[in-house]
């Protein structure tokens, strides 16, 4: 069954989110705080340190455009993260910045509520479908 994914948002009133990352050469999971990125269309953006420890190896390298519509070339890795009370293939795109971000690629299918300001609530859970009728 999933679950709700529960943040707030930070002194700078960007929502974050927790977000854990499997690390293969551990065997482990190491938890992030991610800021929401609704502009972002990919899974989860990580600093090259972070990739670091988790122990990933790149599997392409993108074309990626900034906020400031700057594009620049990025490295993917492919990862497990732990979303909505399940393991979830993810793609990490390493950054240049130390600014971890989860963007759109994750949110599809679910409902985001989030209280604007400080150390308010950021909730994300799946869209409820309906059970498919017995025939």
């Amino acid at each position: 069954m999933s679950e709700v994914t529960t943040g707030s948002i930070n002194r700078a009133g960007q929502p974050m989110l927790p977000v854990a990352v499997q690390s293969p050469a551990r065997q482990q999971f190491i938890t992030f705080n991610f800021i929401m990125d609704t502009g972002f269309n990919g899974d989860l953006q990580l600093p090259a340190a972070d990739i670091g420890r988790l122990g990933l190896a790149p599997i392409e390298t993108v074309d990626t455009e900034l906020a400031d519509g700057q594009v620049v070339e990025a490295d993917v890795y492919p990862a497990t993260a732990l979303w909505l009370g399940t393991s979830a293939a993810v793609n990490i795109i390493e950054s240049e910045n130390n600014i971890p971000l989860v963007g759109a690629g994750l949110f599809w299918g679910s409902a985001m509520i989030v209280e604007w300001e400080f150390g308010g609530r950021v909730s994300i859970e799946p869209i409820p479908r309906p059970e498919p009728e017995a025939e």
